[in-house]
């Protein structure tokens, strides 16, 4: 049979892990916002596509030119600077804050690709193919002039092989280039948010004295708190069933809504310039609106969990920076603390939806196997 003592404390280090990954997903999530990260993936994504130079050659690079102030990712007269330039992408952006859109949907990827090739000047009855080959041929764009690089010429060569040289077949392979991109950007946005989930769980281990080790031996060695915070992950656990589906769909939503607002703004492209402006200013203000309610949001939820939950296992644990004690060594005492704030930042970097799937595991299995409480042990000692 599984050790309870073992199996409890497990638990409760699983449900401590999962408040506050909760608060550090939270302000991970406002951080994003803030500086417009999914933006900046994507113009990292499109700049890998375009260019042959290796602008984000280590991940320190990479995820410190997330906070960096908006760029389009790529040199005057380069094939990505021509990309964000396009009409159908600046009239994308999310406003002066966030230059640059969140969300490109492959029919506009592919018929921005097709204008820089074609030109703008193309008219009706225009012969497209002859305008892409020729750009082909003299490695420009016939839209702004970019020269494009080798490495992006040759795979544009390839797929209009592929194409026999038709626009349309030419755009659907666009299209799956494009979608076969975005999916590796997906997994650059997830290790990105890693390193940043680790460094503000760092910041809130040491703020809040969240030292694992620590915990674990005071968990030991208390069986009444063991059990309390058992109690408390479980009553935690009914209070909020689908809390994982919550922080996905929260996610989900605001994706949905830049990428409609995205869809709508594409449609008025065709407006006079006077009209545009119009247009553009009406969705920058829908698209600041819904920005900053998402904010705000979560700025409500990070304090809710403070005042709360966190309030509640912090006061249960005895966490606070006044109850600190050290019998040795300051120097030691610090070492050994901050190796239990590394820890614990390990941990909250999985995030909060990975402790809450584990904590539910574990409490199903610890109700399987019947575990005795404190109290029925002391009655049977009775």
């Amino acid at each position: 049979m599984i050790n309870s003592v073992v199996l409890n404390v497990i638990i409760d280090l699983v449900f401590i892990y999962l408040l506050y990954s909760l608060l550090v997903t939270t302000i991970q999530e406002i951080i994003a916002n803030r500086f417009g990260f999914r933006a900046k993936i994507l113009q990292r994504a499109v700049f890998r596509m375009m260019e042959d130079e290796q602008k984000f050659v280590t991940r320190f690079r990479s995820t410190l030119y997330l906070f960096k102030k908006s760029g389009n990712g790529g040199e005057k007269d380069s094939v990505t600077s021509a990309f964000y330039d396009h009409p159908l992408i600046l009239f994308l952006g999310e406003g002066k804050s966030q230059a640059k859109p969140a969300y490109i949907n492959k029919e506009t990827f592919s018929k921005v690709i097709i204008d820089l090739l074609r030109g703008k000047d193309v008219k009706p009855g225009t012969d497209v193919r002859s305008l892409i080959q020729k750009a082909l041929d003299d490695k420009t764009t016939n839209w702004g002039n970019a020269k494009i690089s080798e490495q992006t010429l040759s795979y544009l060569r390839s797929i209009w092989a592929d194409a026999e040289g038709d626009p349309v077949k030419f755009k659907v392979q666009l299209e799956k280039w494009f979608e076969e991109t975005m999916d590796r950007a997906s997994g650059w946005y997830k290790k990105h948010t890693q390193v940043i989930l680790f460094f503000v769980g760092l910041m809130l281990a040491i703020v809040f004295n969240v030292d694992t080790i620590k915990i674990i031996d005071k968990l030991e060695k208390d069986p009444k708190l063991r059990e309390q915070i058992v109690q408390q992950a479980d009553a935690f656990v009914k209070a909020n069933p689908d809390l994982d589906k919550t922080i996905f769909t929260q996610r989900a939503q605001i994706d949905t809504l830049k990428a409609q607002m995205s869809r709508t703004n594409l449609t008025k492209a065709g407006l006079d310039s006077l009209q545009k402006i119009k247009v553009q200013d009406s969705v920058e203000l829908a698209q600041a609106k819904i920005m900053k309610g998402r904010t705000d949001s979560l700025v409500q939820s990070a304090i809710s969990l403070v005042k709360n939950d966190m309030h509640d296992i912090h006061h249960t644990l005895g966490l606070e920076w006044e109850s600190y004690q050290c019998n040795s060594n300051l120097f030691v005492c610090i070492l050994k603390s901050m190796l239990g704030w590394i820890i614990t930042a390990l941990a909250l970097s999985l995030g909060a939806p990975f402790w809450f799937d584990l904590l539910n595991k574990l409490m199903k299995l610890r109700g399987s196997v019947a575990t005795p409480t404190s109290d029925d042990k002391e009655k049977k000692q009775g």
